[in-house]
């Protein structure tokens, strides 16, 4: 059927290496029928409006839902559900087949849409062939905005000071990526008017939660089913509580990804434009319509394999091959790193320390070497760093020759390129890569890492994936953190990775639950970007759901007192200026931290209070007079230290955040951290903070009221405090299963 239009369909499917060939038997199926699929793929972030615009886009909506047996609800995807519920508000036409064990009820469509399949015996062709001509009958062409183009986007913005100060700032960072703003009036006489309005719009910002909304507004855009970015304000001053509306999401969504993806939360109008500017360039990039079967086959063969990021690194002279290679590790949904295409190391930043940290968070690097290689200072600085890696057993260097000479200061098997056209050159790149994460994944199954199989010194290796990761904020924290592990018999692992960031692995179990928590607790080498990179290698070597910060805290609200602890509701980050002496508050750095964490506080006062009677520490200078207490606030965490929240370097950062709880004491930046894992695009991570009160504000620089001399051990019990609340909130109340329940 080559030259014909074909019907794009929106394509719901498992990720799971198990279902790739269920996936591409289907895909034979539709395209031999004229169709073709629209997907998201899951290294992306996850943006609800890219898939209501995609949703609008497409003519039809096709699901192939597997049975999940540890979906207890649905026994299915959550996220297949939430795209089910999309169609159904689209009111696309839809064909769902329907593994059996598959709870039906969240999937309700009459017998001619719906088919149930046994993987075992899958539909052949003639089977399903009635079913894919009534789909192509009902489905028109696709709808939306005009593809490949960029057009209006509405603004509905409430009329209140907030708004009225962020709305140029949105305007601007809506014209730098290529749309135009226009403001929406509620002002009509007849509501077709509005209608149109809305209509013409790619997509429309609104406010979702405030009290000086209109309330009507987000339903009527919700039933119309136009694309929506989605803005939820909270008050620095806290002058109101944001109620969002219950159209925002549902229960399938909520369960499938965390709050901050869901919506847009802001204080500060400039924190709102960088979101809404990454946000809306998401949009701009198209989305991936397979042109080619061939093109379908790729995407579908590469879902299973281990995950994991590439360094790719070259010299500026072959850029055209490297952006063309970059191009078909996107096809094959394989993150990476590139220091033109895709390079999160942030402006004005000091790149030799970023670049470890980029290097060190990729499990493979992959040089594309010419001539003009070895004589780029950047070039040489990448590969000196992946070879102390790769000797420590952290990664694997796949080298790729493009010309004579170019292989003489390499020591090691590569692979001469040079001879072939460029389109050979990059199939060769593409299976070689792909051809070694398969590897890594059938290996990682049997418990044995590329470096165990490859390096010249083998390193202990993760063997499977984490739920929870403990990064510690101070070595107070990591000491207490390994003592109470000891203390409980639980059986540690260590490993050491090229950073310098070591590891502790153990096994937590929890009450009511049939699996234990596989839990690594992270220690950062010193230096500036020690916590940032150990967060990248965690993420990279463990894949945890959950990032939690462990430390100690200055206390800035006044009913604080020392052995409190404070569980982050927000995290807010701050750099030092050494010219003005002070503490700028950096509100590009300020994220929403993980709710279900947030929500421990009240559970474990409530529920677990014995949790105190578990802290090793006493209180310099004689027992507490007070039981520890547990409160959720909004907390600080900067790249200088500071000695009490009365620091005079301070009063900026508790003036740009009035409801600030605590500033985390170490300076360990950990907002920072957070900023660097969502521009690398790791977005399906969680994190949170649980600092105890060490200080509270007084008239000069020091801790609580005590001497100088008594800092440290000041620090020692606060780290002690919160390590044990951490760990007796793994054991009792951690709001999500572990990987393996059920």
């Amino acid at each position: 059927m080559a030259g014909v239009s074909r019907i794009p369909a929106y394509f719901s499917h498992s990720y799971w290496a198990e279902d790739r060939e269920l996936n591409e038997h289907f895909w034979k199926l539709f395209w031999n029928e004229g169709f073709t699929f629209a997907v998201d793929p899951k290294t992306n972030p996850l943006s609800p409006t890219h898939l209501e615009l995609m949703m609008d886009q497409s003519a039809c909506f096709v699901g192939v839902v597997t049975h999940r047996h540890e979906e207890r609800r649905y026994r299915a995807s959550p996220f297949m559900v939430h795209e089910h519920d999309l169609a159904l508000q689209a009111r696309k036409p839809r064909l769902v087949f329907m593994e059996t064990g598959v709870s039906a009820g969240f999937f309700p469509a009459a017998d001619e849409q719906r088919i149930v399949f046994n993987r075992r015996q899958l539909p052949d062709a003639d089977e399903v062939k009635p079913a894919l001509a009534r789909l192509a009958g009902r489905s028109g062409p696709a709808g939306g905005a005009a593809r490949g183009l960029l057009g209006t986007v509405g603004l509905i913005l409430p009329d209140d000071p907030a708004y009225r100060a962020a709305e140029p700032l949105i305007r601007r960072a809506v014209e730098d990526v290529g749309y135009r703003p226009r403001t929406i009036s509620l002002e009509f006489e007849d509501l077709f008017e509005f209608l149109l309005a809305v209509d013409g719009c790619d997509f429309v910002v609104v406010d979702v939660a405030s009290p000086h909304a209109v309330p009507w507004v987000f339903p009527e855009l919700s039933g119309r089913f136009r694309p929506t970015l989605k803005l939820v304000h909270d008050p620095p001053d806290c002058r109101y509580v944001p109620q969002p509306s219950k159209l925002v999401s549902g229960a399938a969504l909520r369960a499938a990804e965390p709050a901050d993806r869901i919506t847009v939360r802001w204080s500060h109008p400039e924190e709102l434009a960088d979101r809404v500017q990454d946000m809306v360039a998401r949009f701009y990039q198209p989305r991936l319509e397979f042109e080619t079967y061939e093109e379908g086959v790729g995407y579908f063969r590469s879902l299973g394999r281990a995950e994991g990021s590439i360094f790719l690194s070259n010299a500026r002279g072959d850029d055209a091959l490297a952006q063309r290679v970059g191009r078909s590790l996107e096809l094959h949904n394989l993150s990476y790193f590139h220091y033109l295409r895709r390079n999160t190391i942030e402006l004005g930043a000091d790149w030799r320390s970023q670049l470890y940290a980029n290097v060190a968070a990729c499990r493979v690097f992959l040089p594309l070497i010419s001539r003009h290689y070895w004589e780029s200072e950047y070039c040489r600085e990448e590969y000196d760093i992946a070879e102390r890696l790769r000797a420590d057993g952290r990664l694997v260097i796949l080298p790729y020759f493009l010309g004579p000479g170019a292989a003489r200061q390499v020591s090691f098997q590569g692979r001469a390129i040079g001879h072939l056209p460029e389109d050979e050159q990059v199939a060769v790149i593409s299976r070689d890569v792909d051809n070694e994460f398969v590897e890594r994944r059938r290996l990682e199954g049997r418990g044995i890492t590329a470096g165990q199989r490859g390096a010249a010194a083998p390193a202990p290796a993760p063997g499977r994936r984490c739920d929870i990761a403990l990064v510690t904020l101070l070595p107070e924290a990591h000491e207490a953190l390994r003592r109470h592990l000891e203390a409980s018999g639980a059986h540690t692992e260590t490993a050491l990775h090229g950073t310098g960031c070591a590891w502790l692995r153990t096994s937590i179990p929890a009450v009511g639950r049939s699996s234990a928590y596989e839990v690594v607790v992270a220690h950062p080498c010193g230096g500036r970007d020690g916590i940032g990179n150990a967060v990248a290698a965690t993420i990279e070597e463990y894949q945890p759901e959950t990032v939690v910060f462990v430390g100690a805290c200055c206390a800035v609200a006044p009913d604080l007192v020392p052995g409190d602890v404070v569980i982050s509701s927000r995290l807010h980050g701050y750099t030092y200026d050494e010219l003005e002496q002070s503490c700028l508050p950096r509100p590009d750095r300020s994220h929403l931290a993980h709710e279900g964490v947030a929500a421990l506080g009240e559970s474990m006062r409530l529920n677990y209070a014995y949790w105190t009677e578990k802290v090793y520490e006493r209180p310099p200078g004689g027992p507490r007079g007070t039981t520890p207490r547990v409160l959720v606030g909004p907390i600080a965490s900067g790249d200088a230290s500071v000695g009490g929240s009365g620091d005079p370097a301070l009063r900026p950062v508790i003036g740009a955040w009035p409801g600030l709880a605590a500033v985390e004491l170490g300076g360990g930046d950990a907002a920072g951290a957070v900023t660097q894992t969502r521009r690398g695009g790791r977005t399906h991570v969680s994190f949170s903070m649980a600092c105890a009160v060490a200080g509270t504000a007084t008239d000069g620089i020091r801790v609580d009221s005590a001497r100088p001399e008594q800092e440290k051990a000041w620090k020692q019990y606060a780290a002690d405090v919160a390590a044990t609340l951490v760990l007796e909130a793994i054991r009792s109340a951690w709001p999500s299963p572990p990987r393996r329940d059920g």
